[in-house]
């Protein structure tokens, strides 16, 4: 899979960049679903017109549309990883990489607990970009640390951060971003625990995050086209923020 074992001449396959938008799609699918849906299906509290809503001929097309967009929204994350680790592999600057992620996870972090939380501050959980964050503390750490205990004590570092700064996707993201990063060298080993880790993630959507390694398998080892390059940073604190508009938007429209 990492492009750097791949022939120059492969043109089929999925470029980096089409995994991105794979990504991406299925990122917007599941917080659709999150803040949008959720709200109405779960957190409906005494909500008159809501709670109307939900019992009347269209509340079972809700409920499985919501459940619909939450399972697409579980291939999002695994991609993200693996994109996350070939970054790291092959970026020309591994500090400037980190500082670019670190910021994209302070920048989406109010736009992240508006839409999900509906308040500026929540200190209970964070934003997924924090977990890929740590995940590139903990690949520089097995990089700089050439004894394999060393290694060891790292991983174990990043998860506790994880689980402290309670993280999206917390403990397993971070034993996914630096599994994925051990087996570099093994085309198998990444696929093998890719979907270990990605189906023990999702168990209460069928283990439908193991379907990532299917774009992921088809991987070319290109970069792709790169003219919308800073598209799949913007993307992820503006739809939060759009996400959080239209929630407001449709309670204002509904009277509620």
């Amino acid at each position: 899979m990492p492009f750097s074992r791949k022939k120059p001449e492969i043109q089929v396959g999925l470029s980096g960049t089409a995994l991105k938008y794979i990504a991406m799609a299925t990122m917007l699918a599941d917080h659709i679903g999150a803040v949008l849906l959720e709200r109405i299906v779960y957190y409906r509290g005494n909500l008159e017109q809501v709670a109307m809503l939900m019992t009347s001929q269209w509340g079972d097309t809700l409920y499985w549309l919501w459940r619909m967009l939450r399972t697409v929204g579980r291939i999002a994350f695994p991609i993200y990883c693996f994109l996350l680790v070939e970054g790291f592999i092959h970026t020309r600057s591994r500090v400037s990489y980190a500082l670019r992620i670190g910021l994209l996870a302070l920048v989406s972090e109010v736009p992240f607990d508006l839409a999900v939380y509906n308040t500026w501050f929540h200190p209970a959980y964070q934003n997924g970009v924090f977990t890929l964050f740590i995940g590139i503390l903990v690949m520089a750490g097995i990089w700089y640390f050439g004894n394999v205990f060393l290694q060891i004590l790292v991983v174990a570092g990043g998860c506790a951060l994880a689980w402290v700064v309670k993280s999206d996707y917390n403990v397993l993201g971070v034993l996914l971003i630096a599994g994925l990063y051990w087996l570099r060298s093994s085309d198998i080993g990444q696929l093998v625990w890719g979907v270990a880790l990605s189906a023990l993630e999702s168990l209460n959507y069928y283990c439908v995050s193991a379907l990532a390694y299917v774009p992921i398998v088809l991987y070319n080892g290109r970069r792709g086209a790169q003219g919308l390059k800073y598209l799949f940073y913007v993307i992820y604190p503006v739809h939060f923020l759009a996400l959080y508009a239209l929630t407001g938007w449709a309670a204002k429209l509904s009277g509620v």
